[in-house]
């Protein structure tokens, strides 16, 4: 216990004497890890809002006049037992021409001598299967069926929502990975110049018999400090940031954001393992 705790006072002392090196590599971590918090709360959100406007897609199946009522709930018991499916209503040719009054204000029997419109099925998916690939996919089965007229949906708004869905997932991949890696880099040049600067205390410890484990382990624990510190302004950072902006503007933004302790200590957590990470790297190439 007593060797635990001197190798825990060294790595603080550590950081301590490294003065400029190691307040520098805290500054970036703080930088790196609050875009990345900030990026991440943004992404999360932004894909948040593509959901739920896939919530509200659906696909329209339009009947055959000609249709007889004993296949049309042959066809609604399909749908019924398809896993894909999450709900679905039946619109009488009645209740279309309801519908059709309510969105136009204008009765169809007053505009025609009859009524045209088809009877059709109103179909929402599982969240899962709300992408191009299943929806043309279910669309294909469906449309083998010999009640169906006419199959919409759509398919442009789709392809849009996906197309920023990756390019959101592309851009925040992205940035997490350089912000990391410049992080790592920096934790790491910080190590090395510290274990440079004492080369002449570590090459004591070697003569009088210091295991390599002992003399590695005060320059782990500085740079999980530095990651920790970094990582912990980055979670005040954004813990202010967001109290501001769901007090003081959200008049003007219109945006609320959420946060859970969970984000804090994956924040926390990351950077620590940051810095290990920085440490291991340098600690490799010089002990």
């Amino acid at each position: 216990m007593i060797v635990v705790w001197f190798l825990i006072k060294e790595g603080f002392k550590g950081l301590v004497r490294s003065k400029f090196a190691g307040a520098f590599t805290i500054l970036i971590v703080w930088i790196t890890l609050t875009i990345l918090g900030l990026g991440y709360i943004i992404g999360r959100d932004t894909i948040n809002a593509v959901n739920s406007l896939k919530a509200q897609f659906d696909i329209n199946i339009f009947i055959r006049e000609s249709a007889s009522q004993e296949k049309i709930q042959d066809f609604a018991d399909h749908l019924k037992a398809l896993e894909e499916v999450e709900d679905f209503t039946f619109i009488s040719k009645d209740k279309a021409a309801q519908k059709f009054q309510k969105e136009f204000g204008k009765d169809i029997y007053s505009v025609l001598d009859y009524n045209p419109l088809p009877p059709s099925f109103n179909l929402q998916l599982k969240p899962i299967y709300r992408n191009l690939a299943s929806v043309e996919s279910i669309t294909s089965d469906l449309s083998e069926f010999s009640v169906i007229d006419e199959i919409k949906y759509k398919k442009n708004f789709l392809v849009m929502l996906e197309k920023y869905q990756r390019v959101i997932l592309y851009i925040i991949t992205g940035a997490f990975l350089l912000l990391c890696f410049i992080s790592i880099i920096l934790i790491s040049n910080t190590i090395k110049m510290a274990i440079f600067s004492r080369r002449n205390t570590i090459s004591t410890l070697k003569l009088i018999g210091a295991t390599n484990n002992f003399i590695r382990a005060p320059f782990i624990i500085e740079g999980v400090l530095q990651g920790f510190l970094g990582a912990s302004l980055a979670s005040g950072m954004i813990y202010g940031l967001a109290y501001l902006l769901n007090n003081h503007l959200q008049s003007v933004v219109q945006y609320t954001v959420e946060l859970n302790l969970p984000i804090f200590a994956v924040i926390v957590s990351f950077g620590s393992v940051m810095g290990l990470l920085g440490s291991i790297r340098a600690i490799r190439k010089f002990l």
